[in-house]
């Protein structure tokens, strides 16, 4: 039986969609709230779904709430972040074991779902807010995330780079915020939050499994409680103007090794054909940075590039020592105008093409890789299977990733450097 896809509008600003597919024996439900990324909102909107996920009025600690899900045959609870270029989704998600594999075939689908919603819709409340407790954890939490996303020196080097790329723009945004701002946030602060994310949020609800039926009007039913008013219009598809001259930024860090971040930006909007000329450029194993930047000229300890179509631009990335920054700068350009000139051979895109098909086929042997997958499709306002996209990808030809490699144009230079060998040329 094929995955049957469906997507539908069940209230203001609330979508439904539904993909089914019979060789799962679990179900992985997910519930988001998803607004335009903002600088003052962002951290609270981590904190409150990471709230949510502690709690309800029901299981008022997370003792009980553990408890409760484990009778539930381990049902798994989480609360989900992520961005998703100019917007912020945060949400819950619940996954539990079909009813047809429990015991005596118990319907244990709508308690598993009820608590989520539970979580939701009706949480733990001290004196009209959030638990001083929990949210006192959570903020602790944030914290220490922070502090570990500024030891990251690869994470904290693209965070720095993308505020140089995306200047101005909501994708610049640090979502995480800083260690001062979430030591000042208070209960009340993040239940006020919390209920505008109910009013105005885009919802958009996401099941997939193999049965829906007993779930479904459970969730319709308490979507279609929520009072709506002031709904967000969230548009995913927000390409990044392109500057008109290349933008150079050097840092320095207590590193061993410098980042070196390089950012080409394009009006093409045929995406699937610039994912094939990326793959090629640089990012499979044997592509044109791999195979001759890195492996041929040993110029740096990973070289790697990733488009993303959402905001039309191509990053590449590179550890590497100082002195090669130049050098590595200048072969990175020119492999670049290598795939402009046509130098690539009908050998390499085939490569290239079969990576990427083995990659979006993956995605249909995990449930949570499904989900993420199609939420992508949903972005950009399609509902391709994987085999359809590996079509798509097979029909891309040598002219066509020409001519999108020709609309890439060098947006911007980010360099982390070591301090040590900074101070050591002074």
């Amino acid at each position: 039986m094929p995955i049957a896809y469906n997507k539908s509008v069940i209230g203001d600003g609330i979508t439904l969609t539904e993909i089914t597919d019979p060789k799962f024996k679990s179900n992985y439900i997910t519930v988001t709230f998803a607004v335009p990324v903002d600088e003052k909102t962002a951290p609270l909107n981590n904190l409150v779904t990471d709230i949510l996920a502690s709690s309800n009025r029901k299981c008022p600690s997370m003792t009980q709430m553990t408890k409760n899900l484990a009778y539930l045959y381990g049902a798994v609870l989480s609360a989900r972040s992520r961005r998703v270029g100019d917007i912020q989704e945060n949400g819950l998600s619940i996954e539990y074991i079909g009813d047809e594999f429990t015991m005596n075939k118990e319907v244990i689908s709508v308690k598993a779902v009820q608590t989520m919603l539970d979580c939701l819709f009706d949480p733990q409340l001290e004196n009209g807010a959030f638990s001083e407790k929990y949210v006192s954890m959570r903020k602790k939490e944030l914290e220490d995330t922070i502090r570990a996303e500024i030891n990251d020196k690869f994470g904290y080097s693209m965070r720095r780079a993308r505020e140089v790329i995306y200047k101005d723009e909501p994708a610049c945004v640090n979502v995480l915020g800083t260690i001062e701002n979430a030591r000042a946030v208070t209960p009340q602060q993040l239940f006020e939050r919390y209920e505008q994310l109910k009013r105005s949020a885009q919802i958009d609800i996401t099941m997939c499994g193999k049965d829906f039926e007993a779930v479904k009007p459970v969730i319709i039913e308490a979507m279609g409680k929520l009072k709506r008013e002031n709904v967000v219009k969230v548009s995913y598809q927000k390409p990044s103007p392109i500057k008109q001259l290349t933008e150079r930024v050097s840092e320095t860090q207590d590193i061993n090794q410098s980042k070196m971040i390089m950012a080409f930006k394009s009006d093409c909007r045929d995406i699937y054909v610039a994912k094939v000329f990326a793959a090629l450029y640089g990012g499979t194993p044997f592509s044109k940075l791999f195979a001759n930047v890195r492996e041929k000229m040993s110029l740096c300890y990973y070289c790697s590039a990733v488009y993303a179509d959402l905001k039309g631009t191509m990053i590449v990335s590179s550890g590497i020592a100082r002195e090669n920054i130049g050098i590595a700068e200048k072969a990175i350009l020119d492999q670049l105008e290598a795939v402009k000139n046509g130098d690539f051979t009908d050998e390499e895109l085939e490569n290239a093409v079969t990576y990427l098909c083995t990659g979006f086929k993956s995605n249909n042997d995990s449930i949570y890789r499904m989900v993420e997958y199609y939420l992508a499709q949903s972005t950009r306002g399609t509902a391709y299977t994987p085999e359809q996209v590996c079509d798509i990808f097979r029909n891309v030809t040598r002219a066509q990733v020409i001519e999108c490699a020709k609309t890439f144009r060098y947006d911007t230079f980010y360099v982390m450097q070591s301090q040590q060998e900074v101070s050591g040329d002074e």
